[in-house]
């Protein structure tokens, strides 16, 4: 009895000494930093930049789940670059794997007809400044099909860069079909699912961006129910789940975004795109596409709701002409130049955005858009908010300027 106590005993010791020789992991009190014990699309994603970097064996496949492979090469990640070799990945160590910028830049990559290389032009130009790239190849029916096929040239042209593929599922064709999203999340959502986690498995994406809109209120639950269900079957393969949403300011705000809980959003997703754009679109009033004010409102309210980390603010790359009376027509930034010349353009500064008024054909019309000084105030919300980063819609509707000014101030 007096041998088996001391066996005991001896063992007991051993534990006692294991436990206190492990790194001790206490929370920083930011929901960014991943340890030992976090799993999901993020650790997925770090152990992925960890193996480009030569940090994690090559020969070990990632699987979202941070244990002591990720923390031995987090370690050496840390000690090579002269940081504390705690094995936890905060802020400074994303900036060292994605070298001047910690934050996602996300660029939607859309064709619209058989040959339109603007996505796929923009990309491969700046390419070093985007690190996740939305492809926006499948529209979702009302019976639950998935329509379209994936974008192979975007998809090789990411892998070979180093980019996040995410396949895009979304309900627009022509215009936004909420009817469709909301008969499909009803009555089908086992088979959307399916049809989903399908597709990624078979085509290789890293993960998704869901993009349904327009859904009414009385469907919320349908709508968190296939996150919910998305969110455990793409955790369990180690693949990103990303949402894009329409803007609000309040839980209690318009028709058009009550079915979006943005609670539970951020607490499912990954990345969470907040589409802080079409203040004013483009069947209604003449008004800022994106206002300072606006903007800075909707960025409050979500990171209320939303861990900062995972928000990505909504840039849109485009403004609109509004002829006096009637319906507005879309303007790409990169076109703005050639229509300036018609008019005066004058700078709003309680908005922060410029503004063009010009006469054609006898007819008013004002034009609301976003130049460099609009974006590069709006990018100093990243910064004051520490958000996850931006989302472009869409890549090629942008020029030169808009690049510039994202690598000065995104950082």
């Amino acid at each position: 009895m007096v041998r088996k106590t001391r066996l005991y005993m001896f063992f007991l010791a051993l534990c006692i000494a294991f436990i206190w020789s492990v790194p001790v992991y206490a929370s920083s009190g930011s929901q960014d930093v991943l340890k030992v014990g976090s799993n999901g699309g993020r650790v997925w994603e770090l152990q992925g930049e960890l193996q480009r970097k030569g940090f994690f064996p090559a020969s070990t496949k990632p699987t979202g789940y941070f244990g002591w492979i990720t923390y031995g090469a987090v370690t050496a990640l840390e000690k090579k670059h002269g940081l504390p070799a705690d094995g936890q990945v905060g802020e400074r160590e994303w900036e060292v794997l994605y070298g001047k910028s910690s934050r996602v830049v996300m660029g939607y990559y859309t064709v619209d007809y058989p040959g339109d290389k603007l996505s796929h032009n923009s990309y491969i130009n700046h390419s070093q400044l985007v690190n996740q790239l939305g492809m926006f190849d499948f529209f979702l029916d009302e019976k639950g099909n998935l329509k379209g096929t994936p974008s192979s040239g975007g998809m090789s042209a990411a892998r070979s860069r180093g980019s996040k593929n995410l396949m895009v599922v979304h309900n627009i064709s022509g215009g936004i079909d909420g009817r469709a999203a909301y008969l499909a999340l009803t009555n089908y959502r086992t088979k959307v699912v399916d049809g989903i986690i399908g597709q990624i498995d078979k085509n290789g994406y890293d993960g998704v961006n869901i993009d349904l809109e327009g859904i009414p209120p009385a469907y919320k639950n349908q709508y968190n129910m296939l996150l919910e269900d998305l969110s455990k079957k793409l955790k369990a393969r180690g693949k990103l789940l990303t949402v894009a949403i329409p803007a609000k300011t309040s839980d209690t705000s318009s028709a058009w975004n009550q079915a979006y809980d943005y609670r539970n959003i951020g607490r499912l997703a990954d990345y969470v795109v907040i589409m802080s754009y079409d203040e004013h679109w483009i069947t209604g009033s003449p008004g800022p596409v994106a206002s300072l004010p606006w903007v800075t409102a909707v960025m409050e309210y979500a990171v209320k709701t939303i861990p900062s980390h995972k928000v990505l603010m909504g840039i849109g790359c485009y403004g609109y002409d509004w002829p006096a009376g009637k319906t507005a027509r879309a303007i790409r930034w990169k076109d703005m130049p050639g229509l300036t010349r018609y008019g005066s353009v004058q700078w709003d500064n309680y908005n922060s955005v410029p503004k063009l008024t010009y006469w054609q054909n006898g007819v008013k019309h004002q034009v609301w858009y976003e130049n460099s000084y609009s974006l590069s105030i709006k990018l100093g919300l990243v910064e004051k908010y520490n958000l996850g980063g931006i989302a472009i819609w869409r890549l090629g509707f942008e020029d030169s300027s808009f690049w510039d000014t994202v690598s000065k101030r995104l950082k």
